[in-house]
């Protein structure tokens, strides 16, 4: 029997010094969904999603994913369950090619040697499953605002992510860019990916979110 969430953030509640960020928050995401995230700056979303990929701890509340419950973790156990994000002020090494990206800290290796050409062809792999075809040769510094986002996206893609955050995606990519956003996150919906998508614009809401 398939769960009907994929994951539930039960009354979250997180403050810092002077600040009440949450206040038993509760959230719960449906397996192959685009959920949306909506609110006014200062009102908690990022705060909740950090929880969530592990940069933050809350003061109460649980978090259960995948029909168990998972605390005191890191980003990088939270990516080795397939929990991804893709921040707005996106992560990413300038002067290094798309593959090197791809791969930074997870290389692929052959006989102690870093395997450029393997990785050169699954990045190739994993921008074709969102619906991009760039060199992975190309430097990073040297793609738009929208391909370096959606190398961003492939490479939650390569860490088999099961549910990826989008903070603010369209912040600062043009009409036509955005169409190739909403085409990549169909194409991660329909292979049973779930998409948290936090934004300000209602129309973008309207349009994608289930």
């Amino acid at each position: 029997m398939v769960a009907e969430y994929i994951l539930e953030m039960n009354n979250i509640s997180k403050s810092f010094p002077g600040v009440t960020a949450l206040d038993d928050v509760s959230f719960k995401l449906k397996p192959g969904s685009v959920h949306a995230l909506m609110g006014e700056n200062g009102a908690g979303k990022s705060t909740l999603m950090k929880i969530l990929v592990g940069k933050y701890v809350p003061d109460k509340g649980e978090i259960i994913y995948q029909g168990r419950k998972i605390q005191n973790y890191f980003p990088r156990e939270a990516i080795s369950m397939g929990i991804t994000m893709v921040h707005q002020e996106l992560s990413y090494v300038p002067q290094l090619s798309i593959a090197e990206n791809m791969f930074l800290g997870r290389e692929l290796v052959h006989r102690f040697v870093i395997n450029k050409k393997e990785m050169e062809l699954t990045t190739e792999e994993y921008l074709s499953k969102v619906g991009v075809h760039l060199d992975p040769n190309l430097c990073m510094e040297d793609l738009s605002v929208s391909e370096r986002q959606m190398v961003e996206i492939a490479k939650c893609v390569s860490c088999n992510a099961k549910v990826v955050v989008l903070d603010e995606p369209t912040s600062a990519i043009t009409d036509n860019e955005v169409r190739e956003l909403f085409n990549a996150i169909g194409t991660l919906k329909a292979r049973g990916v779930s998409v948290i998508y936090i934004t300000h614009k209602i129309d973008e809401v309207q349009e994608i979110s289930d």
